[in-house]
């Protein structure tokens, strides 16, 4: 049985992907790119908006750092009140319920943990890690690891629960297990090591 759950937030306790592709569409479109949503979004959840952003300015030569600087101005202007996903709140208090430790992991900033605490969530957490703190990032495992060794955690018993392949494969190569939230049911995650459809999902396993 799991007691460590180390939680993604976009997109996984956080329901904020509508804001995050209309802000990186506006911000290629500034840049004269042009892209279909669809496109995108799969892009940027089976990568990234990271690779996203990489990826595209290689393609039309220009400044990765510009680009990356005036999305995040972008989305961070529209981000105002992103409300979790359904089951979060109750999936992280079951975590509590029976003796566990939340965690988050995430390349948003400490603007995160405001979300959290706006919805009285962050006080179901046990530590943060944000991008404040210049981990490498996912699917590189320095992050995990810290907490991992930080807190004692035993590999056996600690999960990382994301929506993105690169999640799975943060926890994998952490040597945890990995849970992959296929809340687009993109069904591409065939090595994690549950697959849920729905946050709740994960409560039986925790105890």
């Amino acid at each position: 049985m799991l007691d460590s759950v180390i939680w993604d937030f976009d997109g996984t306790l956080y329901d904020t992907y509508p804001i995050i592709l209309k802000s990186l569409q506006k911000t290629l479109q500034e840049f004269n790119i042009q892209v279909e949503d669809g496109e995108l979004y799969r892009l940027i959840k089976v990568r990234s908006v990271h690779y996203a952003i990489q990826h595209f300015s290689e393609l039309k030569g220009l400044s990765n750092e510009q680009v990356k600087a005036r999305y995040h101005e972008i989305e961070e202007d529209r981000q105002l009140e992103p409300k979790p996903l359904k089951g979060a709140l109750e999936t992280c208090q079951a975590v509590i319920d029976k003796g566990g430790r939340n965690f988050l992991l995430t390349h948003r900033d400490r603007g995160a943990i405001r979300f959290l605490e706006h919805d009285g969530l962050a006080e179901l957490f046990t530590d943060f890690v944000t991008s404040d703190q210049h981990f490498k990032r996912k699917p590189d495992p320095e992050s995990l690891i810290y907490l991992i060794s930080r807190y004692q955690l035993k590999a056996a018993n600690t999960i990382m629960v994301g929506d993105r392949p690169l999640d799975v494969e943060a926890g994998l190569n952490a040597g945890v297990k990995a849970c992959f939230y296929d809340i687009d049911a993109f069904h591409g995650v065939s090595n994690a090591t549950i697959t849920i459809d729905q946050l709740t999902d994960l409560i039986p396993y925790i105890g």
